[in-house]
């Protein structure tokens, strides 16, 4: 019965590896951790959009600034009037009954703010003046002149006009520490799968190797049971060791499938084409750094995108209750004045009259506006921005407390994965050496296969339990630089705001943001869909009644027997 089963698991294990050896790479992408992080910078599409947003930021920062352009204003007028004069019109008219006038206005001026909060237009105004008085000689009115309006209380000085610009100035830089945490993000991520997918490759290899050596024990034992110095049940334990063993090389080989794919999403790369694959090239090492703390926590302080977005957050609610506080007074503008007034029979003329100076005209005065109940939108708009600076205040907080709670555990973590790492090689390598002293007894026949395989399972587990750790410590490091705020600097691609603003801009007119390489992949994955479907119906029923006819034939060998 026990052999039963075990040839049913030798059929199905054959079964499973004529299906991985059809879908077996024909090429292959062998990468350096570098080489992954230069692909992620290139073509990842999560950093893409990142950019894009910091780019967008610093454009509405931008259009902030433009509020102090200058405008030129020009302006036409055309009046045509009649209308009876009143007794007094009549005595100021020459007692004419009717006035009737068609008169042209043209006016232009330059206009613009201050940071004061002042708005000055300096312009020039000229009436072209047509009546039944001047019996159809018209005159020519001009005037240039300055005006003046300059809020006192409400809306004066910098920081109610340079507010939004402020605002938008931190919003950028908000924006710029979110490109710096996603890339961090991504990177991280990244080379978390890189040495996911070199964990699977040495398992698969590992796994390899132990199958080796059951196939050997098992074809030894063959030989040995046909001259008479084995039993079957050795013969059964080898290929049952066997069986386990391509079991498990089986699984490894998928799991190495799912780390490649999980790679190369972060690459932006696809993995639906089946004459490519992935491969990990770099070796992970397990150095001997000591990291100090208070080192960690100042460059924590200094470059953690989540701790400097907060404090930017304080700043722009800084600004917003400066402006609040600001808006809760009553508004009282300045109005001023002066200016040149000149009269002719022409154009020329009448600005000729300017020129003299001879008729100056100017003007001063407030205007007042006081809500009857106190401001209750300015009022409640002050107390929101005080409780919003509060709660900005307690968020940067939390985030503190968070850096330093997790800066301390992820220390801890670090040293404790590079000891386990090292703990795990010793062991590995007393089972390395154990294994090679049970095969020497083996072949002079002090030992039997079953302690053999008890002994190479054990090298087995620590080999991969040396990986896992390995591998552990590597993420540990990640997850210590996150907290660090120091995964760019560490690695050569911290970028300033302006260089990313020269990146980004250069990436726009190389059209790298248009989607070609979308259309790429897929293009590719449909190629590989129409000529290699997934599911086969066809090969799935005549595997099937392969695997039924071999069962079959083991039902008949077992009754038989």
């Amino acid at each position: 019965m026990l052999n039963k089963k075990l040839r049913i698991v030798g059929v199905l294990v054959a079964i499973a590896t004529v299906h991985a050896s059809a879908q077996s790479t024909n090429s292959v992408s062998q990468l350096t951790i570098r080489e992954v992080l230069s692909r992620v910078l290139d073509y990842n599409e999560r950093i893409q959009v990142k950019m894009l947003e910091t780019e967008i930021s610093e454009k509405q920062l931008n259009a902030e600034r433009g509020i102090f352009e200058p405008a030129v204003v020009g302006n036409f007028e055309a009046t045509d009037s009649r209308r009876k004069n009143s007794q007094e019109q009549q005595a100021q008219q020459f007692y004419n009954q009717v006035f009737d006038e068609r008169n042209k206005t043209y006016g232009g001026g330059l206009e613009f703010l201050v940071p004061t909060g002042g708005r000055f237009r300096l312009g020039y105004n000229l009436r072209d003046l047509s009546n039944n008085l001047n019996k159809g000689q018209n005159e020519f009115a001009t005037t240039v002149g300055l005006t003046l309006t300059q809020p006192l209380l409400k809306n004066a000085g910098a920081a109610s006009v340079m507010a939004r610009i402020r605002l938008a100035a931190i919003n950028s830089e908000i924006a710029f520490q979110d490109y710096r945490r996603e890339l961090m993000t991504v990177i991280a991520r990244a080379e978390a799968s890189y040495w996911d997918l070199y964990l699977t490759q040495e398992q698969e290899r590992i796994s390899g190797e132990s199958v080796s050596v059951a196939e050997r024990l098992f074809k030894d034992n063959k030989v040995r049971m046909e001259v008479g110095k084995s039993s079957e049940l050795e013969v059964m334990q080898a290929e049952a060791g066997l069986s386990l063993r391509r079991s498990r090389q089986s699984e490894a080989g998928q799991k190495l499938a799912e780390a490649a794919s999980v790679l190369n999403s972060f690459l932006s790369s696809s993995s639906t084409d089946p004459s490519h694959s992935t491969r990990a090239v770099s070796q992970p090492v397990v150095d001997e750094i000591k990291h100090d703390y208070m080192q960690s926590y100042q460059a924590a302080f200094d470059l953690n995108p989540d701790y400097l977005g907060r404090r930017h957050s304080v700043l722009a609610e800084n600004v917003r209750l400066a402006y609040a506080k600001n808006q809760r007074m009553p508004e009282l503008d300045l109005k001023a004045s002066y200016g040149m007034n000149g009269l002719g029979g022409s154009p020329g003329a009448s600005f000729d009259d300017i020129a003299k100076a001879d008729y100056p005209s100017g003007s001063v005065g407030v205007e007042l506006r006081l809500p009857l109940s106190g401001g209750i939108k300015e009022r409640n708009e002050y107390e929101a921005a005080k409780l919003s600076k509060k709660k900005s205040l307690l968020a940067l907080k939390e985030v503190e407390v968070q850096i330093v709670n997790s800066l301390d555990t992820a220390l801890l973590k670090v040293s404790n994965q590079r000891e386990s790492a090292k703990n795990y090689q010793a062991v590995a390598k007393f089972h390395e050496q154990l294994l090679a002293t049970e095969l020497a007894r083996l072949e002079v026949g002090k030992t039997d296969s079953r302690t053999v395989l008890e002994t190479e399972e054990k090298l087995f587990e620590a080999r991969i339990s040396t990986l896992d750790a390995i591998i552990r410590y590597q993420k540990a490091l990640l997850e210590l630089e996150l907290i660090q705020g120091a995964s760019l600097k560490n690695r050569g691609v911290e970028l300033k705001k302006l260089d990313l603003q020269r990146k980004t801009m250069q990436m726009v007119a190389d059209n790298k943001f248009q989607g070609s390489r979308f259309d790429q992949l897929k293009t590719q994955a449909e190629k590989s869909y129409q000529n290699k479907p997934i599911f086969d119906p066809v090969r799935q029923q005549e595997d099937e009644r392969l695997l039924r006819q071999k069962i079959q034939e083991l039902r008949q060998q077992d009754s038989t027997k």
